[in-house]
């Protein structure tokens, strides 16, 4: 973590996540607030409300974004939106073309629907539904996924989406990452990284020909086994995770919400200070 000012630097605010270490509420769910050469761009608004709560308490804004974003079509990332936009009737979020898709989950043993509520999704012409690579603002990025079979992690991971009736792994098209190309390397946001980390990476990095300077999100390595959080990776899945972070020489990791406090200590033992804790109320400079 930086605390003094640095060339082109990014300022991220934890406006809601799984954890709190302060007065503010947590809930599970990801809302992320950053500023950078002068925008406001505000990422996912968690399950709730809650984020605008945490906003006020910090003293902060979300008047005058300059760029929404849902970054994908999961309730705990898009569940929050509904309070936003009926806050400020001139707000739109950018979103994948297929995030109001049914998206479901298989875990706990029974297939149950994760997909953005219904209260959001009556609102789709708030939505701008984009497809491929898209420059929001200059300099700002959203990049889907383009690597080939990701429908097997969704199945590995029982996560399904609903296409004509018919019930299928997820391949997570609705899922995009949010680039900013800074002059210190890309700055990248992920919120859940279901697609592979180390995919997202060559993604990013392919299609802006730069490297990968910070990474922020989940990585989706919560699991649970007989009643206790485990890291859902195996130790050499877990190796080459954090193998494609030194490899690609990314030099901040900031994770929380789906990644779990078994995986985070994990990234600290493969990565030492590059890896970072998310919680609710934190505001950092990249």
């Amino acid at each position: 973590m930086h605390n003094t000012p640095i060339p082109d630097s990014v300022t991220v605010t934890v406006l809601v996540e799984n954890t709190t270490n302060s007065t503010l509420r947590c809930e599970h769910g990801l809302s992320l607030l950053m500023e950078w050469r002068g925008r406001r761009i505000l990422l996912d608004a968690g399950q709730t409300g809650l984020f605008l709560e945490n906003t006020d308490a910090l003293g902060l804004s979300l008047t005058e974004l300059d760029a929404c974003v849902l970054s994908h079509g999961h309730y705990d990332h898009a569940g929050g939106f509904g309070a936003l936009l009926r806050q400020d009737p001139a707000a739109r979020v950018y979103a994948q073309k297929l995030v109001f898709e049914p998206h479901l989950s298989g875990s706990g043993g029974k297939i149950h629907d994760i997909g953005v509520p219904p209260a959001v999704a009556e609102q789709r012409e708030r939505f701008l539904l984009i497809e491929g690579m898209t420059e929001i603002l200059s300099g700002v990025y959203l990049v889907p996924h383009n690597t080939a079979n990701l429908a097997q992690l969704g199945a590995k991971g029982k996560l399904y989406r609903q296409a004509g009736g018919e019930l299928l792994p997820d391949d997570f098209s609705h899922e995009q990452s949010l680039v900013l190309d800074t002059a210190r390397g890309l700055v990248l946001f992920n919120s859940c990284s279901h697609g592979g980390a180390a995919n997202i990476l060559r993604e990013a990095r392919e299609a802006l020909g730069k490297p990968v300077y910070a990474y922020i999100g989940g990585l989706h390595l919560k699991g649970h086994r007989n009643g206790r959080e485990v890291c859902a990776l195996p130790p050499a899945e877990m190796d080459e995770l954090c193998g494609a972070f030194l490899r690609e020489n990314v030099r901040h990791i900031y994770t929380g919400h789906c990644t779990g406090a078994p995986g985070l200590e994990l990234l600290r033992q493969g990565l030492g200070e590059r890896a970072h804790t998310l919680t609710t109320g934190l505001r950092f400079t990249v």
